[in-house]
């Protein structure tokens, strides 16, 4: 509910401050940003909930017990049973899709890669691995998979079935480093995006 109330709020520079800076604060709250019409949130951090545009549904971030692994959980506003969602070792960054009918999340396991999911479909589930699509799509380019640091990261939500996303990569050669970027269709295909 809080993240529809951000979301939807117009508040002119030169009107109201009052009213601007209870946004600012209600940001800090839940630990979401709003760019876009997309909602983001960052795990671990000092709240442990993030709501989709809309507010229809809620991720809850679990701290690891032990060297266990951070989990998300999944749940609908309306009620239900929290889902698991995913685990991640490190970090985990969110983003929405403006409608808030899909989610990217940028996993980070290791310092050598970070892996991106999309979920997406009525339930957000199952997720779908982007490297996976981006081999059975283009199949394993030599330029990112020559190399051993591979990092996969959500950039936006042009529209609510598209997904911009990035891939920096490097080691095979001293001093060189890839950075392409590509498109994921919810159709399930990856589109490289062209060089302006």
């Amino acid at each position: 509910m809080h993240g529809a109330a951000v979301e939807r709020q117009s508040v002119k520079p030169a009107e109201d401050m009052k009213q601007l800076g209870s946004v600012v604060i209600l940001v800090g709250l839940i630990g979401e940003s709003f760019v876009g019409g997309q909602s983001q949130c960052a795990f671990p951090s000092a709240t442990h909930r993030c709501l989709s545009p809309h507010a229809t549904w809620e991720i809850e971030w679990r701290e690891p017990n032990g060297h266990g692994r951070h989990t998300l959980f999944l749940k609908a506003i309306s009620g239900g049973t929290p889902t698991n969602l995913l685990k991640f070792d490190r970090s985990a960054d969110l983003l929405w899709s403006p409608g808030g009918r899909a989610l990217a999340i940028t996993a980070r396991d290791a310092s050598n890669e970070s892996v991106l999911w999309v979920f997406g479909g009525p339930t957000l589930l199952p997720p779908v691995n982007i490297e996976d699509r981006l081999i059975a799509t283009l199949g394993r380019l030599p330029e990112i998979f020559r190399n051993g640091h591979r990092y996969y990261e959500a950039v936006s939500w042009p529209s609510s079935d598209i997904l911009r996303f990035r891939v920096r990569v490097y080691d095979s050669e001293a001093g060189k480093q890839y950075l392409g970027k590509f498109r994921y269709h919810m159709t399930g295909k990856v589109i490289r995006e062209r060089s302006k």
